[in-house]
């Protein structure tokens, strides 16, 4: 699936910069320790752990399986919230009052 260049409401660009999306690594780290830690705890209230078998092993597999799955979903949801952070709404946005592009060269866009 392709990230749209701009919002098809407000007509936001979506590439602020070169390296906008850099800090969205950050943000999905976050909710990678997020969801590890809320089925961590998840596992240990429903099947728990134990030293004399490899209940923690299955725990760990699993949750790398799902952090896999996942991992399409969580890059869209830390760019919302990294646009989130640096954009923000205005009540004036069906007049023009959106952060344009700045030093955007669409020539050399995506050749990386």
């Amino acid at each position: 699936m392709i990230m749209n260049n701009e919002c098809p409401v407000c007509r936001q660009a979506f590439d602020m910069e070169p390296g906008f999306y850099y800090g969205t690594g950050f943000v999905s780290y976050g909710l990678s320790v997020a969801i590890c830690v809320a089925t961590f705890l998840t596992w240990w209230v429903i099947i728990g752990f134990s030293l004399k078998d490899n209940r923690f092993f299955w725990w760990m597999g699993l949750n790398a399986l799902l952090l896999i799955i996942m991992q399409p979903l969580l890059m869209r949801i830390s760019r919302t919230i990294w646009l989130a952070i640096f954009v923000h709404y205005s009540a004036d946005w069906n007049k023009g009052d959106i952060v344009r592009s700045e030093r955007i060269n669409k020539d050399q866009m995506g050749n990386w």
